[in-house]
């Protein structure tokens, strides 16, 4: 087997493999979503708790998160800052919080770089007034009003980063192979000259 047809079996042998990882789709990476809370979504609980805890499927990025408490007269409840750890978002509650209905609305941002939301609702005490309408938002609340954050570069535009080296090393392959189909014909035809020029050498001397 010549230079030129071990040099075209080498690289058919990466740019087969090569060009079928760059043609196969790559799975979409899905949304985090939220599994569990404390409370619970539509929770009665005797007595106030000390922290709302959201927990998600992923770990969510700390980042741009939100969580905020809502009384049944629709006013914001003052909590901590956010705390994110691993799949858990937490915010601690003040020491007493009136009997009634609450409401939470919550932002994260998702393990892809997409920022999710949502809200849930749950109950102090028996008898006090019902949470508030779960669209309802005070005013000017920077927890809300704040802008949701430029998802992460993740998913389908991630994906095609190695993608996008895949092709080149093909490219590279691919012009490393007509450099070699080059290099072979000059060898051809340099070879050819040289017979002819031996070819008329030996006429000459035979005359």
């Amino acid at each position: 087997m010549g230079v030129f047809a071990r040099a075209l079996s080498a690289t058919a042998a990466i740019l087969v493999p090569a060009l079928a990882a760059a043609l196969v789709p790559a799975p979409a990476r899905a949304h985090d979503a939220l599994v569990a809370s404390a409370p619970e979504d539509g929770q009665s609980l005797r007595s106030a708790p000390e922290e709302v805890v959201l927990t998600f499927s992923g770990e969510v990025m700390d980042m741009s998160t939100a969580v905020l408490v809502l009384d049944s007269r629709a006013e914001s409840v003052h909590t901590t800052e956010p705390l994110v750890r691993g799949h858990d978002v937490s915010v601690g509650l003040p020491g007493e919080i009136a009997e009634g209905g609450y409401a939470v609305r919550w932002r994260v941002v998702s393990s892809d770089g997409h920022p999710i939301s949502g809200t849930f609702t749950f109950e102090v005490g028996e008898g006090g007034p019902p949470p508030p309408p779960l669209d309802a938002v005070p005013e000017g609340d920077p927890g809300e009003s704040s802008p949701a954050p430029e998802p992460v570069a993740s998913g389908p535009v991630a994906d095609l980063v190695p993608r996008t080296a895949v092709l080149a090393l093909v490219g590279a392959l691919g012009g490393l192979l007509l450099y070699l189909a080059a290099l072979r014909l000059r060898r051809r035809q340099h070879t050819a000259g040289s017979t002819r020029t031996v070819s008329t050498t030996t006429d000459k001397d035979s005359h």
